[in-house]
Formats: C-alpha cells, structure tokens, sequence
C-alpha cells in the first residue's frame, strides 16, 4: 500500500495535477519542492542583481551624458568592483530564469484551455529576456579588463552595457502577458494565482516598456538613468518578483 501510494504521488507529480493544501505534518511532493526552490531564486537573484550594482558603483547608473574620459575614470576608479558586480550578475540571472522555470511549472497546473501553451511562452519569452543583460556583465568585466584601452573604447563598451541592461524589453512585455492571459483564463475551484496578479503582470510589462526610449536622451526622465527609463521599470520589476515568490510558495502548497 505504502508502494502504491508513493507511485501515485510520482504520478501526480509528473503530470502536474491540481491537489489540495498541504497540511502540517504531511510529506511535502517532489514537485511542491521543486517549485519552493524556484520561487526563492528569484528572491536570491533579485538580491544578487542590486548587490552587483552596488559593488560596481552603478546604482544610482552612472550617466549617459558623461564624457569618454569621465566614464574611464568611473572604471579605473572602480576595477576590482566592476568586475565583482559583473560576475555576481551573471549568477543572479541564473536565479532568474529559475523563477521563470517555476513559473511555467505552476501556470501548467492551471485549468485554462491553453495553459500549456502560455507555460511555453513565458518560459522562452522571459529566458530570451535575459540574454542581453548577460552581454551587459560581459561588456562590464571587458571594460574593467584592460582599463589601458582608449576611452572611447571603454566608453563604447559602458553604452554596449546599459542600452542591453534597458533597452531590449520587448520579449518582457510578452513573458508579462503570457503570465497575465494564463491567470485571467484558470477557471479550477482552487486559482493557482489570484486573478489580481493577472493585472499586475500586465502593467509591469506596460512599464518596462519606457527603456525603449534610452537612445533618444542622455538627459531626463528617459535616458538609461532617468526615473521613467530605469527606477520606474526597476521598482515594477522588483515588485513583481516579491509578489511572485510569495504567490508561489502558496501556489506550490496546492
């Protein structure tokens, strides 16, 4: 009986299927585990990405408007740092794109006709997402590398950096809605999001949206350090991963 029992909770597992809460003292499934771990890396990734930034003495981003020579004294002034942060960004994403995996684990538990679907495009949309920041730590640790390069040089590298770290948002606004379309179309007894969160993930895609804006200023509201451009779609971002990994560790108690 014990055998059986175990292999139907394998099953259950594998296919995704809706249960009821967990209770106090009853064994947690492999699944429920698995999504807990996903939901905290993107705490840990949140955290690690500020903390990169912190440690390269970008936060608040340096500005747009600074001269080639202005922005290779940043980098000299600051190499063993930058190149820390770099590395401590190209972890954090990892973590990311956990979250995102975690995600698309709990949008297939819902009972929408295309679940499934959504699931595929959140998880492809949100890890392609990620693929320019990678360039934006990479450009970072190049700059820092050989702080004797010309200034222009080390300049050209910075702008490489920051216009991957706002700019590319598209693939987002997608992820975002894919997440929102699956949450407003489950229709179980039991939401594995409440429908509220379906809203809120179409704003911060709505949000993100500003950074497509950064190579028409250097100074204001939408250039790479501007408030529209970076601290607006910065707090949204950061918002919608604390509303996700507490969504998520209830969701993986279902």
């Amino acid at each position: 009986m014990l055998a059986l029992s175990a292999d139907r909770e394998w099953i259950g597992c594998l296919l995704g299927k809706r249960g009821t809460e967990i209770l106090p003292g009853e064994a947690i499934p492999l699944r429920n585990k698995v999504e807990t771990f996903c939901a905290w890396g993107g705490v840990v990734a949140a955290l690690g990405f500020g903390l990169s930034l912190v440690s390269a003495h970008f936060l608040p981003p340096i500005s747009p408007a600074l001269s080639a020579a202005e922005v290779k004294a940043v980098f000299l002034d600051n190499t063993s740092g930058i190149k820390v942060g770099a590395i401590i960004m190209l972890a954090a994403l990892t973590g990311f794109l956990t979250l995102y995996v975690g995600i698309s684990l709990q949008i297939r538990r819902m009972n929408g006709a295309f679940s499934r679907q959504w699931s595929m495009v959140q998880l492809a949309l949100g890890g392609f997402s990620l693929v320019p920041v990678y360039t934006t730590a990479l450009c970072w640790a190049l700059a820092a590398y050989r702080p004797d390069r010309s200034p222009e040089a080390i300049q050209l590298l910075n702008d490489i950096a920051w216009f991957n770290l706002v700019m590319p948002v598209t693939p987002a606004l997608v992820q975002m809605w894919a997440i929102g379309f699956a949450t407003l179309s489950d229709h179980g007894d039991r939401l594995v999001y409440p429908r509220w969160y379906g809203f809120v993930a179409f704003w911060v895609g709505v949000l993100l949206m500003t950074g497509l804006l950064v190579p028409f200023f250097t100074v204001g509201l939408f250039a790479w350090n501007g408030l529209l451009a970076f601290w607006l779609p910065a707090v949204a971002l950061g918002t919608f991963v604390l509303l996700t990994t507490i969504l998520m560790l209830r969701a993986a108690r279902m």
